[in-house]
């Protein structure tokens, strides 16, 4: 079916956007994404670690195997606190 392979489909959209993966152990990375294949490994350029809210590192560009992903935000506004 044509719409097993959506979310995949959206992702691959993205590419040269900035988005935000989550990996299952909550270490969340930012940037921006260069290259996705069918199994979502993706290329993050530009990335920053973060984990529990604090940044931990900055790389130049990292590879997530898309086993470890937890789930991607494409897309995202910034949050206003009082």
């Amino acid at each position: 079916m044509a719409s097993e392979n959506l979310p995949l489909k959206l992702l691959m959209h993205t590419v040269n956007s900035e988005i935000i993966i989550r990996l299952k152990d909550n270490r969340e990375f930012r940037g921006r994404l260069q290259s996705v294949d069918n199994y979502m490994n993706s290329i993050l350029s530009d990335a920053i670690e973060i984990k529990d809210g604090n940044k931990l590192a900055k790389y130049g560009e990292v590879f997530i195997r898309g086993n470890n992903i937890l789930w991607i935000q494409t897309e995202w506004d910034e949050v206003e606190t009082d």
